[in-house]
């Protein structure tokens, strides 16, 4: 039997990370900033915009967004690319979050690009970049292009 590899490894901590989404979701943001590093080299950039690069800014950053949520149906992940190394990893997704209240508003589906960079340390694999934008879908360049007028 061979012992497991850090594929594994970083297999199990994105189950975590999964869970720690479904628990921001419902108000709890501690599961997520418990997968942070906790090197002060971090980085969060985050669907609502910013960035943040230590831990009490990420923190802070994390806690007003779980007040934001009030509850969901469902994450689901769909993994587009992992890269494993020794040291490093990296895995890009859409996630889409069926039936979230965000800010008060009714339930909805919202959909985000993930990209998360993970360092192998001491005690596994933590995060050491999260980085999430709504443009799930081609927009094309008149989204950031400035308005004429």
């Amino acid at each position: 039997m061979t012992a497991p590899g850090p594929e594994d490894a970083l297999r199990r901590v994105l189950e975590q990370v999964q869970s720690a989404t479904e628990q921001m979701m419902a108000g709890d943001s501690g599961p997520w900033k418990a997968l942070f590093s906790p090197g002060d080299d971090v980085l969060l950039m985050g669907a609502f915009g910013g960035v943040f690069r230590d831990h009490v800014a990420i923190g802070e950053r994390m806690d007003r967004t779980a007040q934001l949520y009030s509850g969901g149906e469902r994450v689901r992940v769909e993994r587009v690319a992992t890269w494993v190394g020794a040291d490093l990893a990296c895995t890009v997704e859409l996630v889409r979050h069926e039936g979230v209240q965000l800010a008060g508003h009714a339930p909805t589906t919202t959909a985000y690009r993930v990209t998360h960079v993970f360092r192998h340390e001491d005690d596994g694999w933590k995060v050491v970049l999260r980085h999430a934008d709504p443009l799930v879908e081609f927009r094309g360049p008149e989204v950031v292009l400035p308005h004429d007028g």
